[in-house]
């Protein structure tokens, strides 16, 4: 089947479900809009065909670069008709400016975190408090057991720990009396170097300096005492 819908150009405003960007207007064409046809198949779940891209700058300040006109024209788009919504050259370059300096704070934010990061980093390479402790960037979960069997001996130090590696990258922590699991994990978490994203469903990395400096596992599973109470 094949796809007619409303013409893109320079100021045609548009919008997506995806990322949540919703409106923008098209700030560049690049191509012949058209010249090759967009067709559909599976009922429109995928596009093909084509010949032009379009930079795109949304009202959220996000932009999207060289968009292919197939995409454009999918079901996660709408192309609005000029009398719908259309911005002028000074309201162009008014979003264009606003997602610059978006951009450019964006950047800075990210150059600060990083060299904050950095500097807890280096902080706890040098700590005498932490000298016990054996240093590395390792996520197999060797590093992070060995440091972990020293912390877990020094804070409850007649209590036997068990620390074994599953598989690589996974960890289980186990005790026959002593601590509760919630006081275990507050030290074994510094170690986890792995979440979830529940809206992209799938696992993360996780760096923090300590993990970066100490070792880290992607998963540290506990195993109280049987006869631990439950919190209620």
């Amino acid at each position: 089947m094949s796809i007619s819908e409303n013409p893109v150009m320079v100021g045609t405003m548009v919008s997506t479900i995806l990322y949540n960007r919703g409106r923008g207007y098209v700030t560049a064409v690049y191509g012949e809009v058209g010249k090759t046809p967009v067709r559909s198949l599976a009922g429109r779940s995928i596009m093909t065909g084509g010949s032009a891209s379009f930079d795109i700058v949304f009202l959220t300040g996000q932009r999207s670069l060289r968009l292919p006109e197939a995409i454009l024209r999918g079901v996660q788009w709408t192309v609005y008709a000029r009398e719908d919504g259309f911005a002028d050259a000074d309201e162009l370059e008014r979003l264009v400016t606003q997602a610059e300096e978006m951009a450019a704070e964006k950047a800075r934010e990210k150059a600060e975190a990083k060299a904050a990061f950095d500097a807890e980093v280096e902080r706890l390479r040098a700590d005498p408090d932490l000298a016990h402790l054996k240093q590395g960037d390792e996520g197999s979960g060797t590093l992070a057991a060995a440091n972990l069997r020293v912390l877990l001996k020094k804070r409850w130090p007649k209590t036997r720990f068990r620390i074994r590696k599953q598989h690589y990258g996974s960890l289980i922590v186990s005790w026959e009396s002593g601590p509760a699991e919630s006081k275990v994990k507050e030290v074994t978490d510094r170690f986890i170097g792995s979440g979830y994203d529940l809206m992209n469903d799938c696992r993360t990395t996780v760096t923090t300096p300590w993990n970066k400096v100490f070792g880290h596992a992607d998963y540290i599973s506990l195993c109280p005492p049987a006869d631990e109470p439950i919190p209620g």
